[in-house]
């Protein structure tokens, strides 16, 4: 393929203006909106727009209630993708992606962007620009409605952590009105927790202490939902024995039975606002001098009265327009759930020729709503750890891409392009576009990114396409792997033909851990089970499994998991002692076999070997645990007993065991 020389878009000859807009969790109402509103105002200003959808900072494992979600913190992957020089400004709201983050980690983030110009949204801050909402005028007007119209005097507030500052705006709003009206704050009418739906544990501890509380101000309409759960389960009548309000105007909040009252933060018509300012900002700037100055602007709240407050159905809420809304919206998940079903075959019957080139791979994801795709993987995968701040290299690979009806793949010289470039590079469309940009990753481990021109219609559909491009680059790797594997074994046979060697040369023992190898020991415990004097003796077989050998290998290097393996072994062969036959299996399992004496249990075993690890980790001084899951069988010997028919079923054992294990832990530096 011959090279394509750049082209520089816009109007008139002039650079297009590139802007980026990092937010949370585009499944959430205000992410969602936030980026409905910044993607109509691009269409208006001709400017290109890159979403960096990423997650939350700092969630930790004990709030995640599914573990699969564990990893979700590689999309944070992307906000560093947003710091890049052809990007002219980054719009951000780093309140939502911080919510449960302190200043300093939120400060922390702001300074990755030195070089390009900053807006928060929905927060404000010294030194940059932002644009927020009026949260004072919409949430007093709740407060006053509940005590002036509904005469209610003990009214409780729910808000977010003591460190998150829309929830300390909020509860200040809150006080304020209190003092206004003549009602003393009363601290403990305040319940400070999860700034989401997540909430009900709180909620329902608070209610208990607090029976006689009349309302309840949610400082968002996430908390309104745990809410309205809890209220239910006590039997409790909202919008008649308690009154509840919110803060945001979600779309469910017209769908909640009763109807949520609550304050309408209109997300779309700040991040419509956002971009229109932002693009004035950086406008005016290309025509004058000097740095950009930072600027603060603000979008009005108001209190809409519903149900859960008034006590009266609000009829006017429940018209027309949201049964359209559904009925297209249903249409198009129709649509989509198809395309992606037939993502998901083709995906399936990839084979070693369908990855041997990205073209192949990206020509799956041909669905009708997305036109445009590039794929940007690094060379090769990324470590990315929780906690850490993900790196982005100096270059990247633009492997392939689409533009129209044709997939092309570049020529291997031309993929590699600098890192910073990615959002100008010579193969872009020339008109305006929005990009998306679907993080590839597994497990601690991110590949690249897919950039392309999701419409805002199918944002909900945005994990779904990250799961499924994720799953055809690791497939790809794996048989890039199993190709080299196999290339590897032949080589192997033809050298061990050529040298005559035989397989009764190879040593019975495992050279890393000096037990027998699984040759050795399955020659070994079948002798010993086959003697005469064995027959009718009772006899202990142990499977054991090493655990987190990946995670300790990732973390800390395979020479840390070289000495767990080795520990591994030393206990199982301590714990059976001299009488008994240790092997290593495989990779990180083991096997043992010990004929029992009179008054000797196999579960003796179980502690033998507990305590030995437990004497490892305690002198060793690693960072991270030795530990092994165990399934111990004990049978009496008879000529019929099978030795695999044993092992298979204390690995059956082991199994049952494994599933008890915790999370892999891994303690600070002392």
């Amino acid at each position: 393929m011959s090279r394509k020389q750049p082209e520089e878009p816009g109007i008139s000859g002039e650079r297009r203006l590139n802007i980026g807009l990092v937010v949370a969790n585009v499944e959430d109402d205000f992410s969602n909106k936030i980026c409905k509103g910044a993607m109509r105002a691009a269409e208006m200003t001709e400017a290109n727009l890159f979403i960096f959808p990423a997650k939350y900072l700092d969630r930790r494992e004990d709030e995640i209630a599914d573990v699969k979600q564990a990893y979700e913190y590689q999309y944070n992957a992307l906000i560093d993708y947003a710091n890049a020089s052809t990007i002219d400004m980054i719009l951000i709201c780093l309140s939502s992606i911080g919510y449960l983050s302190g200043k300093e980690r939120c400060d922390e983030v702001l300074s990755r962007f030195r070089e390009i110009p900053v807006m928060l949204i929905a927060q404000a801050k010294e030194g940059y620009s932002s644009i927020i909402y009026d949260n004072r005028s919409g949430l007093a007007d709740a407060v006053r409605y509940l005590i002036r119209d509904k005469k209610r005097t003990r009214i409780g507030m729910l808000t977010g952590s003591r460190n998150n500052m829309d929830a300390n705006e909020r509860l200040e709003i809150y006080r304020d009105v209190l003092k206004e009206e003549g009602i003393p704050y009363d601290e403990r009418l305040v319940c400070y927790t999860n700034y989401s739906a997540a909430c009900e544990k709180a909620v329902d501890a608070f209610l208990e202490e607090h029976p006689d509380v009349e309302a309840l101000v949610c400082a968002n309409d996430a908390i309104a939902q745990g809410v309205y759960k809890v209220l239910k389960r006590r039997k409790r009548v909202i919008g008649q024995d308690i009154l509840v309000t919110g803060f945001d105007d979600i779309d469910d909040a017209v769908r909640m039975e009763p109807q949520l009252a609550t304050v309408r933060a209109d997300a779309e018509i700040l991040g419509h606002r956002a971009l229109m300012e932002a693009y004035r900002m950086l406008t005016e700037k290309s025509q004058g001098t000097g740095k950009l100055q930072s600027e603060q602007f603000t979008v009005k709240t108001s209190f809409i009265l519903r149900e859960s407050a008034s006590g009266e159905m609000e009829l006017a809420n429940v018209n027309r327009e949201y049964l359209y809304e559904y009925r297209q919206r249903l249409k198009m998940m129709l649509d989509m759930n198809h395309s992606l079903n037939i993502v998901n075959r083709d995906t399936l019957m990839f084979g070693a020729d369908n990855v041997r080139d990205y073209a192949k791979i990206l020509d799956v994801f041909n669905t009708s709503v997305i036109h445009d795709y590039y794929l940007y993987l690094f060379k090769s995968p990324r470590t990315y750890l929780p906690g850490k701040r993900f790196k982005t290299p100096e270059e990247i690979y633009l492997r392939a891409y689409r533009n129209g009806d044709e997939v092309k793949e570049l020529l291997r010289i031309d993929q590699r392009i600098k890192f910073r470039q990615m959002y100008e590079n010579p193969y872009l469309p020339k008109e305006r576009k929005t990009y998306i940009l679907i993080d590839i990753y597994s497990r601690e481990q991110q590949y690249g990114v897919m950039m392309c021109d999701l419409p805002y219609e199918y944002l909900h559909y945005l994990e779904a396409l990250c799961y499924q491009i994720s799953i055809a680059v690791k497939m790809k790797e794996l048989f890039s792997v199993q190709e080299e594997l196999l290339a590897e074994k032949e080589d192997m046979l033809r050298k061990l033909e050529q040298e005559n060697l035989m397989l009764d040369h190879i040593s019975n023992k495992d050279e890393l851990t000096g037990i027998l190898n699984r040759r050795g020991f399955f020659a070994k415990a079948g002798k010993l089970l086959g003697q005469k004097e064995s027959d009718g003796k009772r006899v202990a077989a142990v499977y054991a499994d090493l655990n987190y050998l990946k995670q300790i290998n990732d973390r800390f290097g395979h020479e840390e998991g070289d000495f767990s393996l080795k520990n591994c072994a030393a206990a199982l062969e301590a714990a059976l002692g001299s009488r008994g036959v240790v092997g290593r299996i495989g990779g990180d399992e083991f096997a043992g076999i010990l004929v029992l004496e009179e008054g000797e249990s196999a579960e003796d075993i179980r502690v033998r070997m507990r305590a030995y690890l437990d004497g490892v980790n305690e002198s060793a001084g690693k960072r991270y645990p030795v530990m092994a899951s165990l399934g111990i069988m004990e049978q009496r010997i008879t000529g019929e007993l099978s030795l695999k028919e044993l092992l298979e079923r204390s690995d059956d054992l082991l199994y049952e065991e494994k599933k008890k294990k915790g999370p892999f832990i891994v303690r600070e530096n002392e």
